[in-house]
Order: C-alpha cells, then sequence, then structure tokens
C-alpha cells in the first residue's frame, strides 16, 4: 500500500499531538502540590541510619540525634542505668491554616516499652516527613528526672 507524503505527515503528526497530550496529562498530575506536603530543606531524603542509644539513671546519650526524614532508622537502645528505662518521642506541633494535620509525629513502631538494667532493645521504623526538633524522653513513671533528649529531622 502506497501512502502519500501527506497522509504520512498528517499520521506522525496526529501521533506526536496524541503522545505530547498524553504527557501533558500525566505531568500536569506529577506536578501538583499537595499542600500539606512539606518542602524539604535540604534535598536529602530517605537516608537510612543505625543509631546507638544509651540511657542511664539521669540522661540519654547521645542527647542529639540527627538524621533525615523519611528514613529506615534502626535503632538500639541500651540501658546502663539502675533501673527500666523505655523510649518514646513527643509529636511536634504544625500550626497552620489550611486544613492539613495539626501534629507531626513518629510512628508507633518508634516506642520502646521499659527495658531492664543492662539489656538492649532494637526497633525499625520511618521518620516523619515533617522536619524539626522532636523530643524524646523515657515515659516510665519514675523517670521524671531523666534529661529528655532530641531527634532533629533534617
Amino acid at each position: 500500500m502506497r501512502r502519500t507524503l501527506g497522509s504520512l505527515f498528517f499520521s506522525r503528526g496526529a501521533l506526536l499531538l496524541a503522545t505530547a497530550g498524553l504527557n501533558f496529562a500525566c505531568s500536569s498530575d506529577a506536578n501538583k502540590k499537595d499542600a500539606c506536603t512539606p518542602d524539604d530543606g535540604d534535598g536529602i531524603i530517605s537516608e537510612p541510619a543505625r543509631v546507638f542509644l544509651t540511657v542511664t539513671d539521669s540522661q540519654f546519650e547521645p542527647i542529639l540525634v540527627a538524621t533525615q526524614n523519611t528514613s529506615e532508622i534502626t535503632l538500639e537502645l541500651t540501658n546502663e542505668g539502675t533501673t527500666p528505662h523505655g523510649f518514646v518521642v513527643d509529636c511536634k506541633p504544625t500550626p497552620n491554616t489550611d486544613g492539613c494535620p495539626m501534629q507531626s509525629c513518629f510512628p508507633r513502631e518508634s516506642k520502646i516499652a521499659a527495658v531492664p538494667p543492662g539489656q538492649s532493645m532494637t526497633i525499625r521504623f520511618e521518620t516523619p516527613l515533617v522536619e524539626g526538633i522532636y523530643e524524646f524522653h523515657s515515659d516510665v513513671a519514675q523517670d521524671t528526672e531523666l534529661t529528655p533528649g532530641q531527634f532533629i529531622i533534617q
């Protein structure tokens, strides 16, 4: 079957137009920004990390832990104190007026129940997307004097 130059040009033009339309439709969805998704300040996300945390009867060591947002964290808590100590991260307020969540929290997998003296516990969790400083502490009732630490999400 023999095609004329005009019909070949028309067929290719229609194909290019259809492809362009499809790309535009896909890219317009991809470029829509969710108002509740914060920008990433340093451009680094999903950077796995292993964190070693020690707790005594007076404090956590290190007192500051810095990781990236949406990162898979393996955290090992070792109790070098004389009484049981736990680990929990407080939520961070995210005040806004655009209907987004009013707080950002670590997942429930990031909580460690009371670890007996001389023992360790290892957990895995993903850090939140919202960057900032999240305070961590022991939620054991007798640990009110235990100095809290800070989880810094960058």
